[in-house]
């Protein structure tokens, strides 16, 4: 099979010569070009892969062509190199604006010009991968995978779909809670109406305002939909009292003088779980939690099912792939067995952010020693051999701790605060103010 369609369009004959021969000892089809004229007719006609674009020509310069081929979508399908024996940085500047793959300059090196086609051929693959994967359906419901666990939990889903009962979801972080929430949501009866995902924390808030306009708002606004409630264990006492009127009798009363409102709402509350300790030691609703645990799901932490991870992958690049416009990159045999040979301490989530740097951060295969490299800069401290420095005063130490356990779950978390916030329970701002007193950078946790 030939590697691919280059097109070569130069006025110096010597050049189109020399480059037609090497390309073609390395397999290529080649077709050339003496002018601008010739060179529009013939990417029309051939559809090449790669085309050498010479700068300075006779007839019409190489960025005006580069234009042309911008407006007739040529940049689609093929990758321009530009070429130039006195180019300037400003010239190479404004060829890639207008979506040249690379500059190169004469006299041209024999060996660059053979790498460089080969990189854009590759580029151009994976373009087409991505274009490919976007036709594809971007929103995946129920949860992935082949094992017994995961086939067991979409059946799950699908009886549960024809009621409204209350259900508890536990699981660890980062387990896929709230993604098994809107599948639930998604797959039932309910799917037209609203789906309303609030943390326990921020559900405290609406219920403690003096107005109660919060809570209002969010209950007119979860009519006929979707409550779900991430970290049940942290709601206040006042809060649990509101949602077990809401459980048990579809009504919620800010107060005892306020009218009681009818309401239709299934609630689905999300727990790490920490409940049953919660209600043992007096601090959460033993009638809520009861009530709640009629249909309980627990779900499983990724390092019970890694056979799922060949799936697992597919979904995640499929959705940066489709929803960020990333890179499309293929994980070879050994990348997934390294994958599936590691503890996952942070579930779902730490594999797909470890997908998304992946895919930011390199090209081409992914191999398992890149695998390997990035796992060990983001492995977390409880995988590392751990001293404790008894030198110095219990304040320090725990801060210590505390930096490393809050710059882990920003590492989970991508660096995003909000999601830090609510996994480990701590108020947004006053979060911020600890990341400032410990020196983390949200953005770069080290």
């Amino acid at each position: 099979m030939k590697p691919g369609k280059l097109l070569i369009v130069d006025d110096e004959k010597d050049i189109r010569n020399l480059m037609q021969e090497i390309f073609e000892e390395e397999g290529y089809q080649v077709e050339t070009a003496a002018n601008g004229a010739q060179a529009q007719v013939a990417w029309k006609n051939r559809l090449p892969d790669v085309i050498f674009l010479d700068v300075w020509m006779p007839d019409i310069d190489g960025i005006s062509l580069l234009k042309d081929m911008q407006k007739a979508q040529v940049l689609e399908h093929a990758k321009v190199v530009m070429m130039s024996g006195h180019g300037t940085i400003e010239t190479a500047i404004e060829a890639t604006k207008l979506g040249a793959y690379d500059f190169l300059e004469k006299p041209l090196s024999l060996a660059k010009l053979i790498v460089t086609a080969e990189r854009a051929l590759e580029h151009s693959r994976l373009h087409q991968e991505n274009r490919q994967l976007k036709q594809k359906q971007p929103d995946q419901i129920l949860p992935v995978g082949k094992s017994k666990v995961m086939v067991q939990l979409r059946e799950t889903i699908e009886r549960l779909s024809k009621f409204t009962m209350p259900i508890l979801i536990t699981g660890e972080s980062g387990s896929g809670k709230r993604h098994l929430a809107r599948a639930l949501h998604k797959t039932s009866l309910r799917k037209a109406f609203s789906y309303v995902e609030i943390s326990a924390i921020d559900f405290n808030r609406a219920v403690q305002e003096a107005s109660g306009d919060k809570l209002n708002s969010l209950m007119r606004e979860m009519d006929s939909g979707t409550l779900v409630i991430s970290n049940l264990e942290q709601l206040s006492d006042e809060a649990q009292n509101i949602l077990t009127d809401l459980v048990q009798h579809q009504r919620y009363q800010l107060g005892e003088m306020a009218e009681s409102i009818a309401m239709d709402v299934r609630v689905i509350g999300l727990s790490k779980g920490a409940l049953e300790h919660e209600v043992l030691h007096g601090h959460f609703r033993e009638d809520l939690y009861q009530r709640l645990k009629v249909m309980p799901i627990d779900l499983p932490a990724l390092r019970q099912h890694t056979e799922d991870i060949p799936e697992l992958l597919d979904y995640f690049v499929n959705y940066f792939v489709t929803r960020e416009g990333l890179e499309y990159r293929h994980f070879s045999v050994p990348a997934q067995n390294a994958l599936r040979q590691y503890g996952w301490p942070g579930n779902l989530k730490e594999l797909q952010n470890l997908i998304q740097r992946l895919l930011i951060l390199g090209s081409g295969e992914v191999s398992d020693e890149e695998i390997k490299n990035v796992l060990l800069k983001t492995c977390t401290p409880s995988e590392k051999s751990i001293e404790i420095d008894t030198s110095v005063l219990l304040k320090e130490a725990k801060d210590r701790l505390e930096a490393s356990y809050l710059s882990q779950l920003l590492r989970e978390t991508g660096g995003n605060v909000s999601e830090t916030a609510k996994r480990s329970g701590i108020d947004r701002t006053n979060l911020y103010r600890k990341l400032k007193n410990l020196g983390i950078d949200p953005k770069n946790p080290v």
